[in-house]
């Protein structure tokens, strides 16, 4: 049988887990946010699909922008998306795991208290 003090000692390690945990998240959810307006950035700055490339008879204008660096910009922005939610969906699992710990620490923690009241 477990005592009160092992009890309590282990809320608190599973609590403070828990908090290191939603910081973790916190942190990487603000770095989530940032990958994400890059990504936007870069894809604001493509070029539509609609219109010709080039107009007819301009040979002398140049062809404006360089595709390849727009799409490597993309394509970097799109990586560290990835990246940024690849790290958030396991700050996210890390969570997880902390909350059910706490929840276990803490339902020994009433099931003792249950037995102290009727005894």
């Amino acid at each position: 049988m477990s005592t009160r003090a092992e009890l309590e000692a282990a809320l608190a390690k599973a609590e403070a887990e828990w908090r290191r945990a939603s910081e973790q998240l916190d942190r990487t959810q603000a770095l989530r946010a940032e990958a994400n307006e890059a990504w936007t950035r870069a894809n604001a700055d493509r070029r539509s699909e609609d219109g010709e490339r080039r107009k007819a008879g301009s040979v002398w204008n140049p062809p404006g922008p360089e595709r390849r660096k727009a799409a490597a910009d993309r394509r970097g922005a799109e990586a560290a998306r990835d990246r940024a939610n690849a790290d958030w969906d396991q700050a996210l699992a890390v969570r997880r795991v902390a909350r059910a710990a706490w929840d276990k620490a803490r339902a020994a923690m009433d099931e003792l208290e249950r037995k102290e009241k009727k005894t």
